[in-house]
């Protein structure tokens, strides 16, 4: 008796089981069927649809957004909840890269960078400063971040640096600033150099032991050096055209009125520190000739110097004549 009573329970208990996975897809009914125990007690057993009887059902009220065109059939996804759910969709595009961070990145400065590919550039002429690895790492998903990957970012970062300034969009300056490192507080209390209140840009440069001071205007192009002409100070045509290259860079020669100060040196030191003097006041009077005087080597200031005598030596390097004996 205990036996029959125990299998009844087991059998109950799994009809029960199976028709609660049946009734949490749809409402359908179900066909009970009344025994009594030996004790005198009614039990009411659940008894699983058939088949056919499942297939014949109202699928109506089965709430089944498809995903998949393998479990279009509703009977099947009556029997698996998670076929009901709908499928979850990335939150960015790069999701199953290797380093999705990084390739959100990448594929926002090719499209950039293919959109203005026609543009001119000169890759000599990036000079931008960028994050480094560790502070882009923070941003691009940390220890995912391979230094390959950043060299990577660099390159196209410089590619897109080069593009002529003046033909550069907003959208390009805005997108370069994000990568670019922000200036100290020290940079930023720095005053921009402006003309002064006679229109003129003032400037000072230095070569070897010499030094030079630059007053630039505009003009019809004469130019006085220490209050004489530039033939009287510098007889050689090989010296004036070193000292008025900058003009030529960016085609002014006969736009501005140069009064020059020149002390100390030689005729090699005093036209090095005129030519630097020249550039540094030509980009105060228009910012824009700084790319192609930088280009052209004429902001650097030369750090060539005559190199020390050393004792036991006759000059800096030469030394006397060695004999044996």
């Amino acid at each position: 008796m205990m036996n029959r009573l125990t299998s009844i329970r087991s059998s109950l208990i799994s009809s029960v089981r199976f028709n609660s996975t049946i009734s949490s897809a749809s409402t359908t009914s179900t066909t009970t069927t009344t025994t009594t125990t030996t004790t005198g007690e009614k039990v009411e057993i659940l008894e699983p649809p058939t088949i056919s009887e499942s297939r014949n059902r109202n699928f109506e009220k089965i709430i089944f957004k498809p995903h998949n065109k393998l479990y279009n059939d509703p009977l099947i996804s009556r029997y698996i909840p998670e076929l009901e759910q709908r499928r979850i969709v990335p939150s960015i595009p790069t999701f199953y890269a290797r380093n999705p961070y990084h390739e959100i990145h990448m594929s926002k400065l090719q499209d950039i960078l293919n959109k203005n590919a026609t543009l001119p550039f000169n890759r000599k002429s990036s000079t931008s400063s960028w994050l480094k690895f560790k502070q882009y790492k923070e941003k691009a998903g940390g220890e995912l971040l391979k230094e390959t990957e950043y060299l990577q970012l660099i390159n196209i970062l410089k590619r897109i640096d080069s593009i002529d300034i003046e033909l550069r969009s907003d959208e390009i300056n805005e997108i370069l600033s994000e990568y670019q490192k922000k200036k100290n507080d020290f940079n930023s209390l720095n005053e921009v150099k402006t003309l002064d209140n006679k229109g003129r840009a003032i400037a000072i440069g230095r070569r070897k032991s010499s030094s030079a001071k630059i007053y630039l205007v505009k003009g019809n192009g004469e130019i006085l050096i220490n209050g004489k002409s530039i033939e009287e100070v510098f007889p050689k045509e090989q010296d004036r055209l070193k000292l008025l290259y900058p003009l030529q860079v960016i085609e002014e020669e006969n736009n501005y009125n140069i009064f020059g100060l020149s002390r100390g040196g030689g005729p090699t030191g005093q036209i090095g520190s005129l030519q630097l003097a020249l550039s540094r006041a030509l980009c105060i009077h228009n910012p824009l000739y700084k790319q192609k005087l930088s280009s052209a080597g004429l902001l650097h200031r030369d750090p060539r110097s005559v190199e020390r005598k050393k004792p036991g030596k006759k000059k800096a390097r030469k030394m006397p004549t060695w004999v044996k004996r």
